[in-house]
């Protein structure tokens, strides 16, 4: 169920209650108590409202804010099965000509191409 459609759930049936009205403090605690766990109702415990009307309008407003903010991660890699071989030429010709640069040298070593694995 949405944030929506538990916050219009519970604003009926808190208008139902007419004979014996329950308090403010403990219809809000029923509605946050109510939800599923997560970063809504986490906010929802920590802040001070002091209407129900309240409650929906920052129960809203933080739902609305985690789902945005999933909608805009990255979409996980696809690992392949083993490691995938990756040449680093530029990177070492790059060092190769800074430390020509420098005047360190290699020490003698011959120039291979460098293969990683990720």
């Amino acid at each position: 169920m949405s944030m929506r459609d538990y916050a219009q759930k519970m604003r009926h049936l808190a208008s139902c209650i007419v004979t014996k009205p329950i308090d403010m403090a403990s219809q809000v605690h029923v509605f946050v108590f109510g939800m599923r766990e997560g970063m809504t109702r986490y906010c929802l415990t920590r802040a001070e409202t002091g209407t129900l009307e309240e409650a929906f309008a920052l129960a809203l407003r933080e739902d609305y804010v985690v789902a945005s903010s999933y909608a805009t991660q990255m979409p996980a890699e696809v690992h392949s099965s083993g490691p995938e071989p990756m040449e680093i030429d530029a990177i070492e010709a790059s060092q190769r000509q800074q430390w020509s640069s420098s005047g360190r040298g290699r020490g003698g070593r011959e120039a291979r191409p460098m293969i990683c694995f990720r």
